[in-house]
């Protein structure tokens, strides 16, 4: 069939209660953010991946969205944690007060789902627990396991603050406004249509003949190559990491170990034990400030990478669907030349029997046996031509909308990938930051630690007991 695609013409152009210990983290990535205040209609150039040209910017409106108090409630189907949401917006659409909700995880689900659904040529923020479980330890109700969850979610959330269509959408609305979200969502449900492939009515063996692209374009092959690259440099930078923090865990053992044995040193030195006391609680608290340094390094920078990757799974789906729709339009232009070229051999009297120089002897047998029963044969070919016509009509409509929707899928893809650089570039910055903070932070309590012990050290002279 590969031969098919030499002849086809593609450019057919578009038409038109109980609470839980309580773990308040509001984000504490955001104080590296810097939230632009519009983005792009189209990408600015950056090789072959951008539009050189520049429309008006789609602005973004200003919205901020928190996530607060965990509680521990139970319904029907067993206990859950809900979070308190509060929104602060300049949206016309939402209200003016700040009017905050309780939300549980598979709230989360449905406006994700909703949000997929409603736009599929969107990159839509992951949740957390899609794609990485394994960082996450203990049960879900345990503090470690709720902080990590709010802390995703609340990325979940400043992502879509930030998308200039997302923002706006109403299943985003009623998720951050309505007071009565059950029957609410049911209602929005309704109106947000299934997403059903034209081609549930070509048949599976069409679509499984398929299995690439045959024109692929340019700069969506270097986007697809982009997040490729982006996703392996991540991968990579995770697996580093985590060799670091592995070392890190052994050396504030380490450390832990050192105290230990230095404070067991003090019975065999009666005359110095206070200042070897006072060592060994340095060396205790300068293990304890490593672990700090551990724990919020993988809260903030680990998790962030965890997400990262996440964020650039979901890239990679939003091109699989774009792909899937270019795949469509190709696939029913090669159906529609075959059946119009099928049409014109049956007109013609001249190439009945003949496919591009090739004999078709089933026909032939065929019809010399319908002869000889009697069958009458003009009829038969006048009422194949009607079917073929009607399909001709109907494959010329399949096409063009197939093209519109692949022209339009495309064009919003554009958009999204500058939206998805942006936003990967800004959480980037975040989280290198706060990775760099938390040393920073770690070596000044260190530097203290040490300078305080420096004079306790300095009174030894071998001579007086320090107990003096």
């Amino acid at each position: 069939m590969n031969e098919e695609y030499e002849n086809v013409v593609w450019d057919v152009h578009a038409t038109t209660d109980e609470f839980t210990p309580t773990v308040e983290i509001n984000d504490p990535l955001s104080v590296y953010n810097e939230e632009p205040s519009t983005l792009p209609d189209n990408p600015v150039d950056q090789g072959s991946i951008h539009s050189p040209h520049t429309t008006p910017p789609i602005e973004v409106a200003d919205m901020v969205v928190t996530l607060s108090d965990p509680q521990k409630q139970q319904d029907g189907q067993g206990p859950f944690i809900s979070y308190l949401v509060t929104t602060k917006t300049n949206i016309n659409t939402f209200n003016r007060q700040q009017r905050p909700v309780r939300r549980r995880f598979q709230d989360f689900v449905w406006l994700h789902t909703s949000l997929t659904l409603e736009y599929p040529a969107c990159i839509i923020p992951p949740l957390p627990d899609k794609h990485r479980l394994e960082y996450i330890k203990g049960d879900r109700f345990s503090s470690e396991f709720i902080q990590r969850r709010q802390i995703s979610l609340q990325w979940f959330l400043d992502r879509l603050c930030k998308h200039p269509f997302l923002q706006k959408s109403q299943c985003t609305r009623i998720f951050l406004e309505s007071t009565d979200f059950v029957n609410d969502k049911k209602a929005q449900s309704r109106q947000i249509p299934p997403t059903i492939s034209i081609f549930d009515s070509i048949g599976d063996t069409l679509i499984n003949a398929f299995v690439k692209i045959k024109k692929p374009e340019e700069k969506f092959e270097a986007m697809k190559e982009t997040i490729h690259k982006l996703e392996d440099n991540l991968t990579t930078i995770e697996r580093l990491y985590a060799r670091i923090s592995k070392r890190q865990q052994d050396l504030q053992n380490d450390y832990a170990s050192f105290a230990m044995s230095i404070d067991s040193l003090a019975s065999l030195e009666p005359s110095i034990s206070k200042s070897l006391h006072q060592f060994a609680d340095t060396a205790a608290s300068y293990s304890k400030a490593m672990k700090e340094m551990s724990t919020k390094e993988s809260l903030l920078f680990l998790n962030e990478i965890h997400e990262l990757l996440a964020y650039f799974h979901a890239a990679r789906d939003v091109m699989k669907a774009r792909d899937q729709k270019q795949m469509d339009f190709e696939s029913l232009t090669v159906y529609l030349q075959e059946t119009v070229r099928e049409r014109d051999r049956i007109q013609s009297p001249n190439r009945r029997y003949r496919d591009r120089g090739t004999l078709l002897i089933g026909d032939y047998v065929t019809d010399k046996l319908n002869e000889v029963r009697g069958v009458n044969m003009e009829k038969i070919r006048r009422d194949k031509l009607n079917k073929l016509d009607t399909r001709v009509n109907e494959l010329q409509h399949e096409v063009t909308r197939t093209n519109d929707e692949s022209h339009e899928f495309s064009l919003q893809v554009i958009k999204e990938f500058d939206i998805f650089l942006r936003t990967k570039t800004q959480e980037l910055k975040a989280g290198l930051m706060a990775y760099a903070e938390c040393h920073i932070e770690f070596y000044q309590k260190g530097i203290a630690l040490w300078e305080d012990i420096l004079p306790v050290l300095e009174r030894i002279d071998g001579i007086e007991s320090d107990e003096v």
